[in-house]
């Protein structure tokens, strides 16, 4: 089914909004920079449509890590802990969104999306549709939900793709805290050369890595999962965050700014 509207998807990843690497701290300077550019845009762009994902950084991550690496898997009570540990991150940004008086209104992906046995996930568009069309700003992130006979661990990354298809989305912007996509990690490789316009059936061809809290996949996996989806016709950017102004422009159709992949 087609949408009359002009959407965009904007994810934020969970470097950018904590700090990844210490535990359960929210990365405030940042985030208020982040939600003061969205609601500019927002304000100069009455007929856009927003759908706004968050990763889990040094919340999420960090707690379905500490239960990886104990007993192997995500019982009952990591899933608590985990969706506890997500649900305070998305409401300390919840907090700010509305702040600058935006629409938000939080959907736990834990309460609309489950994993099914043939990997696929099902969730209720529906209602993101309705809050949609009534003029909300729907909030999801990364997070647990159930399984057929486990708990899995959703990203906000592939919630992202799901949405942007399902929804006819005319855009995907991934906010980073590096200043797009490289030929290879330039955390690691001072010699990493900028891409600034990559097809997607390029991604093969180049190198990533995954940090130590990152437990929902690397950039490769990430960036290929949208030809999994089969997601076509749709522009993906790739921004840092942490560079004031960087979201504003991406989101004003500025493709200057990072990296434009397409899909």
């Amino acid at each position: 089914m087609r949408y009359d509207w002009y959407l965009k998807v904007v994810k934020l990843g969970g470097s950018v909004i904590t700090f990844k690497d210490t535990p359960m701290t929210i990365r405030y300077d940042v985030v208020k920079q982040l939600v003061s550019e969205l609601a500019d845009v927002v304000n100069e762009l009455p007929s856009l449509k927003l759908v706004i994902i968050h990763g889990g950084g040094g919340f999420g991550h960090y707690v379905v890590r500490k239960c990886l690496s104990s007993i192997g898997r995500i019982d009952s009570k990591c899933f608590s802990e985990t969706s506890y540990a997500m649900t305070l991150l998305n409401t300390l940004l919840i907090k700010e969104l509305l702040g600058v008086n935006l629409p938000v209104v939080s959907i736990p992906p834990h309460t609309v999306f489950k994993a099914e046995a043939d990997g696929r996930v099902n969730y209720d568009r529906n209602l993101i549709i309705d809050y949609l069309m009534r003029g909300f700003i729907p909030v999801l992130y990364g997070d647990v939900v159930l399984g057929v006979n486990s708990f899995i661990v959703l990203s906000g990354d592939t919630i992202a793709w799901l949405l942007a298809k399902d929804l006819n989305a005319h855009e995907i912007i991934f906010v980073t805290d590096v200043d797009g996509l490289f030929d290879k990690d330039p955390k690691k490789y001072s010699d990493a050369r900028l891409l600034k316009y990559v097809r997607a059936d390029e991604l093969r061809n180049l190198e990533f890595s995954q940090g130590e809290y990152d437990v929902t996949g690397s950039m490769m996996f990430k960036l290929m999962e949208g030809l999994k989806h089969g997601v076509k016709g749709i522009d993906v950017k790739i921004v840092n965050g942490l560079v004031k102004g960087n979201l504003y422009k991406s989101l004003h159709g500025n493709s200057s700014i990072g990296t434009v992949i397409k899909y």
